[in-house]
Parts: C-alpha cells; structure tokens; sequence
C-alpha cells in the first residue's frame, strides 16, 4: 500500500479528538444521577453497610437476602445523592413482592419530604 493514499494525521486531528473525548466525559458526568463530587461507593463498601442503610430488604425462598437502594452511609447517616440515585431508579429494580416495593418507593419519598420541609423558607406554607 502505497502511504501517499493514507490521510495523514496532523497535530490538529488530535486536538480534535481530544477535545472530543473531553466533552464526552463533560457530557458523562452531567447527565450522571450523583453530582459532580459525590463518591461512588465500592462494592465492597456497599456490603459492608448495616441493614438500615438500605431502603428494603427482600428474601427468595432459597434465604437468600436482597438488600435494595442504598442511601444511607455506614454512620448512618442520609446521603443525598445517594438518596436521589435511590429514588431515580426505584423503577428499574426488579422486585420480587409488589409491596417491598411500595414501601422501599414510601421510606424513600419519606426522606425527601423530610428534606424539603427542612429546606423550605419560613411562611412559604403549611404551619410554622
């Protein structure tokens, strides 16, 4: 093959490419559910949480135990963008039993509610 018949590929093609890439990931992190900032938890971190960290938890019948949306740390303390995670893909679990999922989709509205009233002004409504 004959190497005049290839493009060839100049310092700016490059640049174009990286710029690229970099509004790729730009794109990436706006979009993701966790704000820019907020750490993903490992896996292992995730197993290690108590039992109240988690919205639910389901059972099978072979004992197994499914521990579902994670939102609050290991001091037990609500995390908020993992509370928003939560609550963004409360739809996309699979669950086992119609009602762990009513009251995982409750416990978790309940924490917004708690966090809204927190956050709301002084006489913007309801009683002070």
């Amino acid at each position: 093959m004959d190497s005049r018949s290839r493009p060839k590929r100049t310092a700016s093609s490059r640049f174009i490419v990286l710029v690229a890439g970099d509004l790729l990931g730009i794109a990436a992190a706006t979009l993701s559910p966790h704000p820019v900032g907020a750490a993903e938890w490992p896996a292992a971190y995730i197993r290690a949480l108590p039992d109240e960290a988690f919205a639910v938890i389901e059972g099978t019948p072979e004992g197994v135990r499914l521990r579902r949306l994670p939102h609050h740390d290991r001091t037990g303390a609500l995390d908020l963008p993992h509370l928003r995670s939560a609550l963004a893909r409360w739809h996309q679990v699979r669950w086992r039993d119609p009602a762990a999922a009513a009251a995982a989709r409750e416990h978790l509205e309940e924490h917004s509610a708690r966090l809204r009233a927190v956050g709301r002004p002084r006489g913007a409504g309801g009683t002070d």
